[in-house]
């Protein structure tokens, strides 16, 4: 599963990153006089088309994962709820620190 949770951590990130581009993108492209036509319309209408199909893109593959993985792990928030409890308070520190102490 760290492998999905790995792919799905870096498609958020992605996204993410998409989004500011798209934003910065967008900011620039007010800035040019209201008025005038930008020179290079067509190449950064090009860019936000392609910047915005890449972030629906990583979107759609991020709801994809997502979804697999509450597939395959209907329980994850259970699962995540005992393992914080396991490691937690003075039963997990003890847990943890026999542990430490039975390694070679």
């Amino acid at each position: 599963m760290n492998g999905d949770e790995g792919r799905v951590a870096e498609l958020e990130r992605r996204v993410e990153e998409l989004r500011r581009v798209n934003e910065r993108l967008g900011r620039e492209l007010v800035a040019v006089e209201a008025g005038r036509r930008p020179a290079t319309a067509t190449p950064a209408a090009r860019t936000v088309a392609k910047l915005v199909a890449e972030r629906d893109g990583a979107e759609a593959e991020l709801a994809e994962l997502r979804q697999e993985l509450e597939r395959l792990w209907p329980d994850n928030q259970a699962l995540r709820a005992e393992v914080d409890r396991l490691r937690g308070g003075i039963v997990g520190l003890s847990r943890r620190a026999r542990a430490r102490l039975s390694r070679p």
